[in-house]
């Protein structure tokens, strides 16, 4: 019987996060759409929603967002 072995992480890029809202569609909920300054004191890391719902400068908002 073979030995227990680890699973193997064979990638590791980032995947860009969405926010629950956006994920379930609710996307005039969502809050995250820019991050958020974290406290001085501790070691924390806001991510900003990369959801295509979201208007960036360089780039309108869309009316409809495929899924």
């Amino acid at each position: 019987m073979p030995a227990h072995q680890r699973p193997r992480i064979t990638d590791t890029s980032p995947i860009p996060y969405r926010s629950t809202a956006c994920r379930l569609g609710t996307h005039h909920a969502c809050s995250e759409s820019s991050p958020d300054a974290a406290p001085v004191d501790v070691p924390v890391v806001y991510e900003a929603c990369a959801c295509p719902c979201h208007s960036t400068p360089s780039r309108p908002a869309p009316t409809e967002v495929q899924q």
